[in-house]
């Protein structure tokens, strides 16, 4: 498998994230979870990170809730984010997938922004090019932070990362939303880069303006 000879690496460095505090998934401005709200943002955390949207989406989804005009609902992909990598992805996948087709079933005029942190932004990017393939009309916009399948050279790329990741993507993988995707990768970061630096990886907090800007754009 593509992912199975650096499981240990990732173990290795996903244990600085480990056991912080993950805010609850109730914000001032967020649309009732019965009903239709006008936008969803779910969020897939980073390896250990405890359930819930995790260190870096929580306040992402937050700050997309206030500064958007339409209603918004949080929804975290519910999966193991563990060290048994490719298990752990395949079942993001399926969730997430699985939220996304019910919701859409639903609500057809609700539109879906689809955040991923390091292993999350895996999931994303799985499901994206995998079973969620032919049901992305209402995906909005796609935000990928220190993804570890990175690919170098895409136009979606944000950031001064040029080198691949760990896991990276077939490049175009992504063509069907690469217009609607924005993907932050440090330069160096040890999982979206193959770098030596932890600290890159956990420095993404700063661009929550950028991608709150961007989904603003998408989903306006």
């Amino acid at each position: 498998m593509r992912k199975s000879r650096v499981v240990t690496l990732v173990a290795a460095g996903a244990v600085a994230v480990g056991g912080m505090a993950v805010a609850p998934l109730t914000f001032a401005a967020e649309a009732p979870r019965n009903g239709c709200p006008d936008v969803e943002v779910l969020g897939a955390r980073g390896t250990t990170e405890r359930p819930g949207l995790g260190v870096l989406l929580t306040p992402l989804a937050q700050r997309i809730t206030r500064e958007v005009p339409q209603t918004v609902r949080t929804t975290a992909v519910d999966y193991p984010a563990s060290f048994n990598y490719t298990a752990s992805v395949r079942q993001g996948v399926t969730d997430l997938t699985a939220k996304v087709q019910r919701t859409a079933a639903a609500c057809p005029d609700t539109a879906f922004v689809l955040t991923g942190y390091s292993q999350g932004a895996d999931v994303v990017g799985d499901a994206v090019t995998g079973p969620l393939a032919g049901d992305l009309d209402q995906v909005a916009a796609v935000l990928l932070f220190g993804d570890p399948s990175f690919t170098a050279g895409e136009a979606f790329n944000v950031t001064d990362g040029n080198r691949s990741g760990i896991f990276p993507r077939r490049r175009g993988s992504l063509g069907a939303v690469a217009d609607r995707t924005r993907s932050f990768c440090n330069r160096n970061d040890r999982f979206c880069q193959g770098g030596t630096s932890l600290a890159a990886h956990l420095d993404y907090n700063r661009f929550i303006g950028d991608a709150t800007e961007f989904t603003a754009d998408r989903v306006g």
